[in-house]
């Protein structure tokens, strides 16, 4: 199976297997469960993406001053800050009715 993924961070990305970014979208799918919210496709790529990248770096860290530990560091900070966004995105759109929907009655003349 190919990633789904593109992993911009050229170190890391060699890193980013296909069961890594498989855990990467489940953890990102139970935590959206935990929190009754579904995120938008973007989102939920974009979580799983810095997910992945953070398995990757917790998994091949070494050594307590190591590059994955700073990059996992600074991975972490980022998918914090994404989900809150991703978050606030997912409230706003929750219990929206798409506008396409209203119009599915068809028109009939009696």
């Amino acid at each position: 199976m190919a990633l789904t993924l593109e992993y911009p961070d050229a170190y890391l990305a060699r890193f980013c297997t296909d069961d890594r970014e498989t855990r990467a979208f489940a953890e990102v799918d139970l935590i959206a469960a935990a929190k009754g919210l579904t995120f938008s496709s973007d989102w939920r790529k974009a979580l799983a993406q810095l997910k992945c990248y953070t398995i990757a770096c917790m998994e091949n860290q070494a050594a307590p001053d190591d590059l994955f530990t700073a990059k996992l560091k600074s991975y972490r900070a980022e998918f914090d800050a994404s989900l809150a966004r991703a978050e606030t995105a997912a409230n706003a759109t929750a219990g929206t009715v798409n506008s396409a929907l209203l119009f599915v009655i068809p028109l009939e003349r009696a």
